[in-house]
């Protein structure tokens, strides 16, 4: 659904064409925008995106899409034998596991398998595992990187339109814009005070609408709460 048809979804729960309803054009964006707000500041869209990784520098600056870092996947860097080696010397110049071990070792898969486990636990050991961390519009990698590479980002980014919403997200943030455009319309109902007609003055439904209109709201702050993927961990 487009926000055009957004808008005439909203005016036809409202009863027209068959009433006639009180509102702009321009109330009608503005009830839109009210909704996209509200869904950015409570949920927002996760995205993924490649940002590149360049040789020796450690801050960068998150692109306007942006608005919080999930997660980053750093690239997978070639196995480096030499760290096998040292610092972890031994006194008898051997490193347990590595895949060169004595011929009463348990055999090269094997070997070669606690060979990777020992050098993850070394990259721990000397800081040399790559980590990220936000702080506010900035990126930080650490430890410095010495090559040119890709950085897999995954975020949660304000910037969206409706129809790019999933259909659950869609719904909340149509019904969110309609419960806008309900209060909207109250507050114009309500100035209008009693109407002369044939069988009598009638009263237009403002206070009904208003208090209607409240209460989808506050049930709407709960569903999308429900609804919330999982946040990724802040590092730092």
């Amino acid at each position: 659904m487009t926000e055009a048809e957004l808008c005439k979804w909203m005016l036809r729960r409202l009863g027209a064409p068959l009433v006639k309803v009180e509102v702009t054009q321009a109330m009608l964006q503005d009830a839109i925008d009210y909704a996209r707000h509200w869904f950015a500041a409570k949920k927002g869209v996760k995205k993924q995106m490649i940002m590149p990784m360049m040789s020796g520098q450690v801050e960068y600056n998150l692109p306007d899409i942006v608005d919080t870092v999930l997660d980053v996947a750093f690239p997978v860097a070639p196995m480096d034998i030499s760290m096998v080696f040292s610092p972890f010397i031994l006194l008898d110049d051997k490193v347990p596991y590595d895949v060169f071990a004595a011929p009463q070792s348990a055999g090269l898969y094997s070997s070669f398998t606690q060979t990777l486990q020992y050098i993850e636990t070394a990259k721990r050991i000397l800081g040399a595992e790559p980590d990220w961390r936000q702080e506010g519009r900035k990126l930080y990698i650490f430890p410095i990187p010495k090559n040119d590479a890709g950085l897999w980002i995954d975020f949660k980014s304000n910037n969206f339109t409706v129809e790019q919403l999933n259909e659950r997200d869609h719904d909340l943030v149509k019904r969110y814009a309609l419960a806008k455009l309900k209060l909207d319309l109250a507050e114009v109902r309500g100035k209008h005070g009693e109407n002369p007609g044939a069988a009598g003055n009638i009263s237009l439904n403002a206070a009904n609408l208003q208090q209607t209109a409240m209460a989808e709201l506050e049930k709407l702050d709960q569903e999308i709460i429900l609804s919330g993927f999982p946040m990724g961990f802040l590092k730092g």
